[in-house]
Parts: C-alpha cells; structure tokens; sequence
C-alpha cells in the first residue's frame, strides 16, 4: 500500500483520534459474545515468502494452500486489476480450510470510472464472481482513487444502491468502501452525512491507517464490524506502538458490541507482514483470550558454502 507511505515516520503523531458520535449508535453497548477478529495480509503470492513462511522451494501454485494454513483471511487485492472467473474462485476457495475467507477488491473496469460501474458487463460479472465465494466471503472493498472527491457524493451512492439491487434471492453482497481524498474527512457535516447515508445502506466505511495521510483516520463506524488497512513502516518502532493502539480499540469496540474485525497488514517489503500480523495476533490474544494462532515463521535458510 503505498498510499500515504513515507520513508521517516519521525515527528508523526500517531495518535488515534477519539471515536465519532456514530459508534455509539450503531454498537449495541452490549459485549459481543462471539468476537472474531481476522488478521491476515494482502497477499498469498509474494516473493519473498518461500523460505519465510513456505518452504524455500513451495511453487506458486501450492502458495494459496500453504497461505490458508497461516492465516484466516486475505485482502484480496489480486481481483482489483481484473475482472475474476467464477472458476477461478471456485479454485481459491477449494485449497482453503472452511473457516477462511476472502475479502477481495473490487476491480478496476469498475471502480476507476465516471460514474462508478458505468461498465454493466463488468459489474454483473464480478458480481457472479464474488457469489461463488459462497460462505468464504468476508467482505468486497470499493477502492476509490485519491482524487474521488466529495463532489462524487451522489455517485458513490447511487452506486452502493444499485450494488444489492435485484440480488438473487435477496441475498446482500457486503461491501466496504474505502475513501482516500481527505475532504470526505476534515469538513465534519459532509462526514455526518456520509456516515448516516452509509449506515443506513449498512455499507461499512474502510479504515486506513497510513502515516503520511493523518486525517483520513476516522474512527467511525457504520456496521457493527470494521475492515482496517494498517501501513506499517519495515517494522519500525513506531508499527509495534500503533499496533498495541489498534489493540486497544478494537477491544473496546467489541466490548460495546463490534461483532468483526478484519485487519490487514502492510508495508514496503511485502515479506515483513507476517511479523506485523503475528504481533497484533499476540496483542488480541492477551487482550481478549481469543486463542488465535499466529503464523509460524521458518528459521531463516542456511547457505551452503
């Protein structure tokens, strides 16, 4: 995620902001009794994961299956550039264990243009797509670029209306929209409004959480679950302090009633992102006794000389 990355994190206030009046209003107040909490990374296909957390040799084709064994989700930002088939998914779905699920992006032929889904064929496609993750399904992501400004209000609206219009057997596809022009954040009635037109589509609102774009950092939310895009900077102090934060929250959300959480974990080197989501992993667990398991890491090979 290279979105709001920066080379020196010295001098930034990491901070996180106090919640927004709506968390009071769409938590219940009330514990939630089954809590869960998905931490997972962007990919299953990096490569500077075989001798890390695959076997030095593993073959992209078994990376899915050996990721799936690590980690309970994924964000799937492989379907972000094109259009996925439908047996294509069926073949992610069947090299993962049944308690995993995908939270893939929504592509390009969609989300880059004006109005957004304009390309019918496309929007109908990704969506028979997205319905043979069956019960894998975390939640889709709308991405929207940097210069989607608040001018755009009515057609990110019209969009998310149309999204769950005519679904098969009523079925709702979830959706996450994930916001990066800063004005959607520092003008508080055009956030009101925002909140209170996503709230009442129960379209959750994509929290990133990225050093060089402070402002973008919420807080709100409008479903009683949260989808988290954490940029770290190569481990850095600085990761492991903001990770004890989000830890913190996240607990405290869920003891007023957030039923789910997915947090996905990033920075430059791709390969990094195990140890970032282990240690949130940990932090949960000590937190909140979930019992989630952490993804081993291979001891680093050895060179023959």
């Amino acid at each position: 995620m290279k979105f709001g990355h920066l080379n020196d994190v010295r001098g930034i206030d990491f901070t996180l902001p106090e919640d927004h009046p709506i968390v009071e209003n769409v938590l219940s107040g009330t514990a939630s009794k089954h809590p869960t909490v998905y931490s997972g990374l962007a990919e299953w296909g990096n490569e500077g994961f075989p001798g890390k957390i695959y076997p030095l040799k593993t073959k992209s084709k078994d990376f899915l299956k050996l990721y799936g064994q690590l980690f309970r989700c994924v964000e799937l930002n492989a379907t972000g550039y094109r259009v996925p088939t439908v047996k294509t998914v069926e073949g992610w779905v069947a090299a993962v264990p049944k308690d995993f699920v995908f939270c893939p992006k929504v592509s390009q032929p969609i989300s880059i243009t004006s109005p957004l889904g304009k390309n019918e064929a496309a929007l109908k496609d990704f969506q028979e797509a997205m319905d043979a993750f069956g019960d894998r399904m975390g939640t889709v992501f709308l991405q929207l670029r940097p210069n989607f400004a608040p001018k755009r209000m009515d057609d990110l609206l019209q969009f998310i209306d149309r999204w769950n219009a005519g679904r098969p057997n009523g079925r709702r596809l979830p959706l996450h929209v994930e916001l990066r022009h800063k004005g959607w954040f520092t003008d508080p009635e055009l956030l009101d409004k925002l909140l209170r037109e996503l709230k009442e589509r129960k379209t959750g609102l994509v929290l990133t959480d990225t050093p060089g774009e402070r402002e973008i950092v919420h807080m709100a939310l409008t479903i009683p679950e949260v989808f988290i895009r954490f940029e770290g900077n190569e481990l850095d102090p600085s990761d492991f302090i903001r990770l004890d934060a989000w830890a913190k929250r996240l607990t405290a959300w869920f003891e007023r009633g957030l039923k789910t959480a997915y947090f996905f974990h990033h920075t430059t080197t791709k390969a990094l992102t195990p140890e970032m989501s282990n240690y949130f992993i940990g932090k949960m667990n000590m937190l909140m006794g979930l019992g989630l398991k952490a993804a081993t890491i291979l001891e680093e090979p050895r060179l023959e000389l």
